[in-house]
């Protein structure tokens, strides 16, 4: 899987570029604020219809421009393939095209453009709260399984709704409708989730015990209300369903009294194990960086797994923010897949390199 051309038309600071990155490491170079991640930040969306970015859309139309464009054609081994982006009255339109058709739900997207970001805020996985590890395993099942993200998009309307109707005093008879609702999409999220944490748990195991020199070991157990299904076994969605609806159930006068739902995937967390321990509580610094590096290493390993070809990895002015050993590491992963880097550091010429300068929304080829 890479990417063969980006055009970019009144994204951002870019008013009119055409980027054709190389077949495998790419490095991205220029000062703050010249348009280095809002080149990441395209790739992004064609990839998951949404911005790792903070702000609005209508922040990705240039300014002064009516509408924004970016194109992307890539290759995978089902061949070439185009993606289009388009957002217009000004940010309040956006429609995204696979092969020139619209997509109607963001599922569409899934296996067929895949990437996987590493940028300076996932270092933050580890010791932030649980809605950065829930956006994370989200981002990842995502863009593996259609179902999920469509599933994902309904249950978070659920719960919205759920949220208004105990806002607004509702009879117990409403509230257990949209329990209902909630216990059928919220099992399959949670399934889901709990199936690629033991997966996800084995892959980033061996990249930290390789960070290590075989000095610790990282494991991860998914925490969820509704039990531990066996992996693989899709009949036990049914005992996941019960197990939630009862849960939803005894939480509900709590949920009258505090007005919001309390119980669902939506509140479930990962936790994160350094030989046993919390690396939350417990993990120093230098290995807080180290867990979040591996469970980037190991989504792109099971990526790769899913969908039969290496992911495009887009790293985000990580390495400044990581150690000479680790940066080694990450050098070492990069082989045999399209890697866009962006860093502020003009690097050497590179054999094994194709490196560009951006400079106020111009990129131009040096390498």
């Amino acid at each position: 899987m890479r990417i063969t051309e980006l055009t970019l038309h009144n994204f951002r600071n870019f008013e009119h570029q055409v980027f054709r990155p190389g077949p495998g490491v790419n490095l991205i170079c220029g000062k703050n604020a010249q348009g280095k991640t809002s080149l990441l930040e395209a790739v992004y969306i064609l990839c998951c219809a949404r911005s790792f970015r903070q702000g609005r859309e209508r922040d990705w139309v240039r300014f002064g421009a009516p509408a924004a464009r970016v194109q992307l054609q890539f290759e995978t081994r089902r061949g070439d393939e185009s993606l289009e982006l388009r957002v217009a009255e000004g940010g309040a339109r956006k429609e995204i095209l696979l092969n020139g058709q619209p997509i109607r739900r963001n599922g569409e997207l899934a296996t067929r453009f895949c990437t996987v970001l590493f940028e300076p805020g996932h270092l933050n996985l580890v010791k932030e709260g649980p809605e950065e590890r829930r956006r994370f395993l989200d981002t990842a099942i995502g863009q593996l399984r259609p179902k999920y993200q469509n599933v994902l998009e309904d249950y978070g309307r659920v719960v919205a709704q759920k949220n208004m109707l105990l806002r607004q005093g509702g009879a117990q008879e409403q509230l257990g409708i949209w329990n209902e609702r909630l216990a059928a999409l919220g099992s399959y999220l949670s399934f889901m989730r709990f199936s690629y944490v033991q997966k996800l748990s084995v892959q980033s195991g061996l990249h930290h015990e390789r960070l290590s020199k075989g000095a610790e070991s990282l494991s991860l157990e998914y925490q969820t209300f509704c039990g531990r299904p066996e992996a693989g076994q899709m009949e036990d969605l049914g005992q996941i369903k019960d197990a939630l609806e009862r849960e939803l159930w005894d939480a509900l006068p709590l949920e009258t009294a505090r007005s919001v739902s309390l119980v669902g995937p939506h509140r479930d967390d990962v936790e994160l194990l350094i030989d046993g321990r919390s690396a939350r509580l417990f993990g120093s610094q230098g290995q807080q960086r180290s867990v979040a590096l591996s469970l980037k290493l190991g989504e792109c390993a099971l990526v790769e797994e899913t969908v039969g070809e290496p992911p495009i990895l887009l790293l985000d002015d990580v390495f400044s923010e990581l150690d000479r050993s680790r940066q080694q590491y990450v050098r070492s992963r990069l082989r045999e897949r399209q890697t866009l880097i962006t860093t502020c550091a003009l690097p050497r010429p590179s054999k094994t390199a194709a490196v560009f300068r951006l400079e106020q929304g111009e990129i131009t080829a040096l390498s």
